[in-house]
């Protein structure tokens, strides 16, 4: 029988290397002398036995501390197949050994979970997904009670089926706030039009749109190469502008908007210089008038 669960990424950049891997990833795991952090030997225990009841098929919600929700999965075994040179081992074994490996990958049959320690990123313990969908890169709160503590407390805790499906309804549906036009918002669709005058024209936008330009093209600026988390650390994780190649306020009729072809992931200081002039410069005239500049010294000296 299908589980639904929220599953924890503890901090942003973990959550959005999740998202563009297609994994979820735990951190609990015994260190040499029993366990990775005093006093946490039980949690940990606690937590590898909840891995045991997640099976291919269930359904995961991404999730952070806070009641914030970001996208939605279906399970799935390891997407790399078992070789003769990785380990086998049982969460059981794990268990009562109360020592984690330190290298390569390990499988732990018959359950989902597996160790990968080739991933720079740490975070050995896995459980893949097919994809990532109804990603919002900001998160959505959902109303309803407060999850007990006894639950939070578990870095994968179990919902009802009625909870998953209003946090996928609002995933789906939840508005975006805009700063410029060119961000999308939300409609079934990709379709752009209906414009209306405030101080400029807005759109009907898809929020989907921009996360699947965003997942085809990573979170750099398009423009300048840059990504703001490599400038700001954590507090720039997430930040990123979606700019229309196309020049919405010259379309007379509603037309279909492919992320790909045409969207494009820009920081907000190249988006905002792409519209100062109109018709909007293109993204290869920037390129070109940053070519001529020097290269910006981060931090300023």
């Amino acid at each position: 029988m299908t589980k639904y669960w929220c599953v924890n990424f503890e901090f942003v950049g973990g959550l959005h290397h999740g998202i563009r891997n297609k994994l979820w990833f735990m951190g609990y795991q015994y260190g040499k002398k029993g366990a990775d952090t005093p006093g946490r030997k039980s949690a940990i225990t606690r937590n590898w036995r909840r891995l045991e009841e997640i099976t291919v098929g269930d359904k995961f919600v991404a999730y952070l501390p806070g009641n914030k929700f970001f996208a939605t999965a279906n399970v799935i075994a390891p997407r790399r197949a078992k070789t003769s040179q990785d380990r086998s081992d049982t969460i059981s074994e794990y268990l009562k050994r109360g020592k984690a490996y330190t290298s390569g990958y390990v499988y732990f049959s018959p359950s989902v979970a597996y160790e990968n320690f080739t991933d720079e990123f740490g975070y050995p313990v896995r459980i893949d997904v097919d994809k990532w969908e109804n990603f919002v890169p900001d998160g959505v709160s959902v109303k309803g009670p407060a999850f007990p503590r006894h639950k939070t407390v578990y870095a994968a805790f179990d919902i009802d089926k009625d909870r998953f499906d209003g946090i996928k309804s609002s995933l789906s549906g939840e508005p975006v706030k805009t700063i410029i036009p060119e961000e999308v918002d939300s409609s079934e669709l990709y379709f752009e039009g209906a414009a209306k005058t405030i101080t400029v024209n807005a759109y009907e936008r898809n929020r989907e749109a921009r996360a699947k330009c965003i997942e085809h093209y990573g979170w750099a600026c398009g423009v300048c190469g840059y990504d703001m988390a490599e400038l700001y650390g954590a507090l720039g994780e997430g930040v990123i502008h979606v700019h229309h190649l196309r020049e919405l306020a010259t379309l007379g009729k509603e037309y279909e908007v492919d992320p790909i072809k045409d969207l494009r992931p820009v920081c907000p200081n190249c988006h905002a210089i792409l519209h100062t002039s109109s018709p909007a410069m293109t993204i290869k005239q920037l390129q070109k008038v940053l070519s001529g500049r020097n290269p910006i010294q981060w931090p300023a000296k």
